[in-house]
């Protein structure tokens, strides 16, 4: 038998990403048959076995489910004007000339959150800090039956605190953008039916069909259909971008126009959006040594601010100056700022490809004069690439080479027969097939190709099977790095195809950028000999190589630039990178790198070089700000506390200071969110050459 359950919860209204995470948690629970949660409404609607569980079961887990959201969520709880509104009505009460109780009352109410701060840092903490200034000085306000000035100074006080949680929701929920909205549906084809299914039941293979309007749930292929979709959401691009088949397309985006058959390849977490999101949710976000130092030198300033406002009063007899001189506080804006800095540069980077994965990345790739290049895989594609085909024959064309050496090649995995194959790909060649082939390792490949037999390899494999390779190839060569494969049929050598593992497009853009940016040193580590090292530095401009080198070496060369002061950025991909990572003052790797790389680099670049300068450029920005910010907090309050010793400034004027000045910085921490986010970083395999 089923049961129904309706409920409106006000709390998930207009949060789909909540509503996404308490519609998980409740098809979870045993008994429960399917949850509907609409962010639009706030309404939860749950089918439930009704010998299994009770109404009053399913509306415990409902509560339950927004406890443990609550408690795992890490985020601000959400901020509420209570305290600010009360604070207003109890100064409104007496310009009213209300009895004395209901002003004094309503103070009371206003009071509350800051009473809680400033006993739980005296118990928990055991710190004076700056919400123990704030109450002692609202404190001394209503004690001298100012009450007026008491309930704007909480009202101003809870105002700063309010933007507080503002902002730092604000920039939490730039990541968590990435999932909200995200549909728990999707129309999957199985055998010949289109089902509907929850997208937890989806599996990588399945076609996903997505219609214009809909929010494309995983991240796959496109195999059938056309349509514009928008990726503003996960990219930050501003314009439409066209999908057809052969298309990469991502979760979170949304489908504006058209009908899109999806093969998924990503489901889930696993998907690029949720990534994004679980990697800067977990991030250390607080961590900048200038923002740690900031924050340690206010609270200290908190004694001393107490101190002068004694010797001011016993100076002056006036406790109106005193108090004024206790609402100021240089913690409160910094608190603010900082973290909403860190927090905000994180999320405009990942809205642009790049993963940093906390505040000290930030801060040390600010500071980077230095680059560590590994060579394969991060200033070259990290697979070999056609780049020439030399018919060696008369009459004998190019696209006849590369075709009979792609179908000898066609079904083999090994690296070089895939850029052979690829290569023929790229010129749409038409490419015969095989009847019957055979592989030896580390030499070449004999293939039956329209009744003629087929070699492919190196010269000691032609020699073997009775081609006369060497004195047809004087005069013939590359690259002085490039290395190359021969093609014979019926025994007549044919031609030769010369591959390297080529640098990567954006590669030479990308040095000569980070040359603008001021770095001192550039330099290529690689274990690959002087021969395959020394072109690639010279095409791509680099000056320094460290050919030969062991991945302990890398090491090494990262702590020697250290031990003369430079501050080193390493940036790698694979396995043997890792110790030179570890070592690093600040790591970056690549989405498609090892998982050792990947864990260990304080920052995740997608698959192109052309994150890296756009990183630093974000992170040099971002420590602008936050220096820019203390100077906005620590002017007013400076000025501020002059004039409240003076008597210039009076509670409310210098509760006004202080919590503007917070406010200020706070927004100005914001820049990075509300700035243009600019195009999204282009990926290398977006851009790869063609072969030959």
């Amino acid at each position: 038998m089923k049961g129904r359950l309706r409920a409106r919860i006000r709390r998930v209204k207009g949060d789909p990403a909540l509503a996404l995470r308490l519609e998980s948690y409740l098809r979870r629970q045993d008994g429960v048959i399917e949850v509907r949660v609409g962010a639009a409404t706030g309404s939860v609607v749950v089918l439930f076995d009704a010998s299994v569980l009770s109404t009053a079961d399913v509306m415990a887990a409902v509560r339950q489910g927004q406890a443990a959201d609550s408690e795992s969520s890490g985020e601000d709880p959400r901020p509420s004007v209570r305290p600010l509104l009360a604070g207003l009505l109890s100064a409104a009460a007496v310009l009213l000339e209300a009895p004395a109780a209901v002003s004094f009352g309503l103070l009371a109410c206003a009071a509350g959150p800051l009473v809680k701060r400033a006993t739980e840092a005296l118990t928990r903490e055991r710190k004076v800090t700056v919400d123990v200034l704030d109450l002692s000085a609202v404190g001394l306000l209503a004690l001298r039956g100012n009450a007026l000035a008491a309930g704007l100074s909480v009202a101003l006080i809870e105002a700063g605190e309010y933007v507080r949680s503002l902002t730092s929701r604000r920039s939490r929920r730039a990541v968590a953008d990435l999932l909200a909205g995200a549909d728990p549906y999707a129309w999957v084809l199985r055998g010949h039916r289109k089902l509907r299914l929850a997208v937890s039941d989806v599996q990588p293979g399945d076609t996903v069909v997505v219609y214009s309007g809909q929010l494309i749930v995983v991240d796959g292929v496109v195999v059938a259909g056309r349509g514009q979709v928008d990726q503003k959401s996960l990219t930050g691009e501003s314009r439409q971008v066209e999908k057809q088949v052969g298309g990469q397309v991502f979760a979170s985006t949304v489908l504006s126009d058209g009908k899109l058959y999806i093969r998924a390849e990503h489901v889930g977490a696993s998907t690029r959006a949720h990534r994004v999101a679980q990697l800067l949710q977990a991030a250390p976000s607080y961590d900048t040594r200038a923002t740690n130092y900031a924050r340690r030198f206010a609270d200290r300033l908190v004694l001393p601010t107490f101190a002068l406002s004694a010797c001011v009063y016993a100076l002056t007899g006036d406790a109106g100056r005193s108090v004024s001189i206790l609402l100021f506080d240089f913690a409160t804006g910094i608190r603010v700022s900082a973290p909403t800095t860190i927090l905000a540069t994180m999320a405009a980077a990942a809205r642009r490809g790049v993963i940093i994965k906390g505040g000290r990345a930030i801060e040390q790739l600010a500071r980077a004069d230095s680059i560590i290049f590994d060579k394969t895989g991060t200033l070259t594609f990290g697979r070999p690439v056609v780049t020439r085909v030399v018919p060696l024959a008369a009459a004998t064309l190019e696209e006849e080479v590369l075709a009979l050496a792609a179908a000898a090649e066609k079904r083999l995995t090994h690296p070089v027969a895939s850029a052979i194959v690829r290569a023929a790909e790229e010129r749409n060649l038409a490419v015969p097939e095989r009847d019957d082939s055979h592989f030896t390792i580390g030499l070449g490949v004999e293939a039956l190709v329209n009744g003629s037999v087929v070699h492919v390899g190196d010269g000691r494999f032609m020699q073997q099977n009775g081609v006369s390779a060497l004195p047809h190839l004087n005069g013939q060569g590359a690259a002085s790095s490039d290395s190359l494969v021969l093609v014979a049929r019926d025994g007549e050598l044919l031609g030769a195809i010369y591959y390297a593992d080529i640098p990567r497009r954006e590669a030479r853009d990308v040095i000569a950028r980070l040359r603008q940016m001021g770095f001192r040193n550039l330099v290529m580590v690689t274990g690959d000999d002087e021969d395959a090292a020394r072109p690639v530095a010279a095409a791509l401009g680099l000056d320094e190589v460290r050919a030969n080198v062991f991945p302990e070496d890398k090491a090494e060369i990262v702590r020697a630039l250290q031990a003369k002061g430079h501050v080193v950025a390493v940036i790698g991909d694979g396995i043997n990178d890792s110790p030179a990572l570890a070592f690093a003052d600040v790591s970056v790797s690549f989405r498609g790198g090892s998982d050792i790389a990947r864990e260990t680099a304080d920052i995740v670049l997608e698959d192109s070089l052309a994150g890296l300068p756009l990183a630093v450029e974000l992170s040099r920005r971002a420590m602008g700000l936050i220096q820019q910010n203390l100077a906005i907090v620590a002017l007013p309050n400076v000025a501020g506390m002059a004039m409240a010793a003076s008597g210039a400034a009076g509670p409310l004027l210098s509760t006004a200071l202080n919590n503007g000045s917070s406010v200020a910085a706070a927004l100005n921490g914001l820049r990075p969110l509300l700035g243009s986010s600019g195009p999204p970083v282009v990926m290398s395999s977006d851009r790869q050459p063609e072969g030959g």
